[in-house]
């Protein structure tokens, strides 16, 4: 199905000549309703397809963390290869941290206590918490190790995986 996708997109270029006139005729408007109906279902097809092969790479991944990647963010990475060299990434980024902490928070309290003393210089008070730049340094650096730890998990929300593809050349036949 993909190639003939590809084919009616490249023949759909080949016929699109620039027009002289300003409305289209009943007919070529039908013409281009049809296929700009048609290509959008194939793409929400594609898409729907893609969405569960990402969910299934994403699963596969979750099996092989002893082959993780670990990155520059503090999260992982892993790749696995096509038979034609194409490359498939499934990040697991580090958790982000919570961009602000409200007062009514249920963590609230609990972060006022383990920040102690250090509180004014882990966050920007404003009427909530925000967590300063190097956050996660600026705590290990200021707190014991356990309440770090439980400091910085409170503080930050899990991200969800990302999958990213390379795509290898193709190689084209000689004629």
């Amino acid at each position: 199905m993909f190639p003939r996708l590809l084919e009616q997109v490249r023949q759909s270029e080949r016929d699109m000549k620039p027009q002289l006139t300003l409305f289209m005729t009943e007919t070529q408007l039908k013409k281009l309703v049809n296929e700009a109906v048609s290509l959008h279902r194939a793409l929400t097809t594609y898409s729907e397809r893609l969405k569960a092969l990402k969910a299934d790479l994403i699963r596969e991944a979750q099996r092989h963390k002893e082959d993780f990647t670990l990155t520059d963010g503090g999260g992982s990475r892993w790749t696995a290869c096509g038979t034609d060299g194409c490359i498939a990434r499934v990040n697991f980024p580090a958790p982000a941290l919570l961009s602000h902490i409200d007062t009514e928070d249920e963590a609230f309290d609990k972060i006022l206590a383990l920040a102690g003393e250090s509180l004014d210089g882990l966050f920007d008070s404003v009427h909530y918490l925000k967590p300063i730049a190097d956050f996660r340094d600026e705590v290990a650096a200021a707190l014991p190790r356990r309440a770090a730890t439980q400091l910085i998990e409170l503080c930050q929300v899990e991200c969800s995986p990302r999958v990213s593809f390379e795509t290898a050349e193709t190689k084209t036949k000689e004629r």
